[in-house]
């Protein structure tokens, strides 16, 4: 098979990927760089944006890269697991693909002047931050905003989950007050996910606005509420059955809604389509990790 670029976990470049695996925004932002792993979605991304190094223990691997590294695969598992080893044993040989890859920059204003943005609102996990940008990009929003205090959204257990979607969507930070500004002077309804809102068939489907902006807040808390007095509450008609949704479910549906009640989406048809087809990814995944998620006794965050 021949002898392998980067056989040990001392090799300066494998430290450089482990820090960059267990840092935080800022350590990643510093750098300039983010860890997407597994060949497939690599593979994915790399159709359209060049990756600066793929760390691969393959002994043939094309990737679209300025470098492609061969690495032996206990040492990529250091760098995806740490010291443990158990999880190697039942992870595909695809996920041990590791690639570096030129951080998205936030925008300071959008291109043009959206009529549908998403708001994140200090979501904290990773999968339901990976299904709204995912249920985001699939609806074709304008762009998604967060705040500060959200989970970083280029971290590789949120890329993992929204499949690398952030970079196909413009982003960018902003206050509470920014964001309220931002919202009117593009003329955007402000609406929020509330168990006291109106029921969302309420709504008026004209409203004077040229658009909306959706905030979809914490799992624990909600909006904050120095912007939820700002927003028009909506509440999702539910079965006495179901206590709550998770965050990122229930905020998918208030984006497909809105895009029904106020966004003269021109074909109804093709909205459900996307709007479906994200969901079913959602499920899948879910079934995948539920007795992972079972047995770590991990609960499910809410929304409503």
């Amino acid at each position: 098979m021949g002898a392998y670029d980067i056989a040990s976990i001392r090799n300066p470049a494998i430290k450089e990927l482990f820090r960059l695996r267990v840092g935080g925004r800022r350590a990643r932002a510093a750098r300039g760089v983010c860890l997407v792993h597994g060949k497939q979605l690599v593979q994915s991304i790399g159709e359209f944006f060049k990756f600066r190094e793929v760390y691969t223990h393959e002994a043939q691997g094309v990737y679209n890269a300025d470098r492609v590294v061969r690495v032996q695969k206990t040492v990529l598992q250091h760098v995806l697991f740490g010291p443990k080893e158990e999880p190697a044993k039942r992870v595909d040989d695809d996920a041990f693909v590791i690639g570096k890859i030129d951080h998205p920059q936030p925008v300071e204003e959008f291109d043009s002047p959206p009529k549908w943005l998403l708001a994140i609102d200090k979501i904290k996990h990773p999968e339901n931050m990976g299904l709204l940008l995912s249920t985001a990009v699939a609806l074709k929003f304008d762009g998604v905003v967060f705040n500060a205090e959200c989970v970083d959204p280029f971290s590789y257990k949120v890329l993992d989950a929204s499949q690398a979607v952030a970079w196909t969507l413009p982003y960018r930070y902003a206050t509470s007050q920014q964001l309220l500004e931002l919202s009117r002077r593009h003329g955007l309804l402000l609406c929020a996910g509330s168990t006291k809102g109106r029921p969302l068939q309420d709504l008026p489907t004209s409203t004077g606005h040229r658009g909306f902006c959706l905030v979809v807040g914490s799992e624990a808390e909600g909006v904050q509420k120095e912007l939820l007095q700002h927003c028009e509450q909506v509440s999702l008609p539910m079965s006495e059955l179901v206590e709550s949704l998770n965050a990122g479910v229930a905020g998918g549906i208030l984006m497909h809604s809105l895009t029904m009640q106020l966004g003269g989406f021109a074909s109804k048809h093709v909205a459900v389509a996307c709007f479906a087809a994200a969901v079913q990814q959602w499920l899948l995944d879910l079934c995948l990790r539920k007795s992972t998620h079972l047995a770590a006794g991990v609960s499910t965050p809410s929304l409503f």
